[in-house]
């Protein structure tokens, strides 16, 4: 069976762009999209995001002290969180917007 065909380009700004990084409260980062759209990622659930070996191996269940950022960086593609334990997740762009858990992104109500 023949491969997937080529990949046509994406035409105007890249959806997956987040424009803003902003602190929503004392334990979420807010993300703006270059679409418009808004996503709200808990802590907890960016530190269960990290994909190194070593959290996979960890399983979901992060001591809730490891789940405080110590930084946050917009880096080209990919957000950088440093936590307070020294561990650092990268999260591509577009990864982080797959991660929405809003009624939007999931299809809920």
């Amino acid at each position: 069976m023949p491969g997937p065909g080529p990949l046509l380009p994406i035409l105007g700004a890249d959806p997956n762009t987040p424009t803003a990084l902003r602190l929503v409260g004392r334990y979420a980062l807010g993300v703006d999209w270059q679409d418009q759209h808004g996503s709200i990622y808990p802590f907890p659930a960016l530190r269960a995001a990290c994909a190194c070996a070593l959290c996979q191996a960890a399983g979901p269940t992060v001591p809730p002290a490891e789940c405080w950022p110590t930084e946050i960086i917009r880096e080209p593609g990919a957000v950088r969180i440093v936590w307070q334990d020294g561990h650092e997740t990268r999260i591509a762009h577009a990864d982080l917007r797959r991660l929405c858990r809003c009624a939007a992104c999931t299809g809920g109500p």
